[in-house]
């Protein structure tokens, strides 16, 4: 875990979650970022940590990944780190993070908009602050706060004298300039029942246009 995740995870704690009562919080994808559970278990929150693969800090292994083994509006939290970029199908694990969580619950993810590859064992996405305004409305949540690390070279691209308001807007959610990984950080509150969420709209609405044959005999 790079120094800059563990510090938004804190900032993000801090800003959100410190005033509320102490719950139970998912960590997706926890694996060898114990940083975090200190965050949470410093303040009295019962931790969680949810992975593919049994470890010495893994509390639930998943025998499918985009399927968990936990009951609806179970969790006072969910949050990840530096695991969206891995996750082949990320939008499904999206809508199993906001269903596991309570009604008016707080989510909190931190990607990278950038960097090299780092197989774990796949690479597949990079992430923007629009990309956590979609997955929140996709997932029926409340966007509280998004933010992106632009590289520098961004700021360069945007270098005319009409473009001020892209660079205004770019220089408003950036927290460190200059990173390795641009992180981007995601904070959103639940505010729909799952079932009701957009992206579960759909995917009911696909499955209903491709139905599964009748076996024949």
């Amino acid at each position: 875990m790079h120094a800059e995740s563990k510090d938004y995870m804190v900032q993000a704690f801090r800003a959100h979650a410190a005033k509320r009562e102490p719950g139970r919080v998912l960590d997706v994808g926890a694996s060898g970022k114990g940083g975090y559970r200190d965050i949470w278990e410093g303040k009295g929150w019962t931790y969680h940590a949810l992975e593919l693969a049994p470890g010495p800090a893994v509390d639930i292994v998943l025998e499918d990944p985009w399927i968990f083994p936990l009951e609806n509006d179970s969790y006072d939290a969910v949050i990840s780190g530096q695991m969206l970029e891995h996750n082949a199908f990320f939008w499904l694990s999206f809508l199993e993070m906001a269903r596991v969580l309570k009604m008016g619950g707080l989510m909190i993810h931190i990607a990278p908009s950038r960097g090299a590859p780092h197989p774990g064992p796949q690479d597949c996405w990079r992430f923007y602050r629009d990309g956590m305004v979609a997955l929140a409305e996709w997932a029926g949540l409340e966007l509280l706060d998004a933010s992106t690390d632009w590289a520098p070279e961004h700021f360069d691209y945007y270098n005319k004298p009409r473009q001020a308001r892209q660079r205004s807007m770019m220089l408003e959610g950036l927290r460190t300039w200059g990173t390795t990984w641009g992180d981007t950080v995601g904070v959103f509150r639940k505010t729909v029942p799952t079932p009701e969420a957009s992206g579960m709209d759909y995917v009911r609405r696909f499955a209903a246009m491709h139905p599964v044959p009748e076996p024949r005999e």
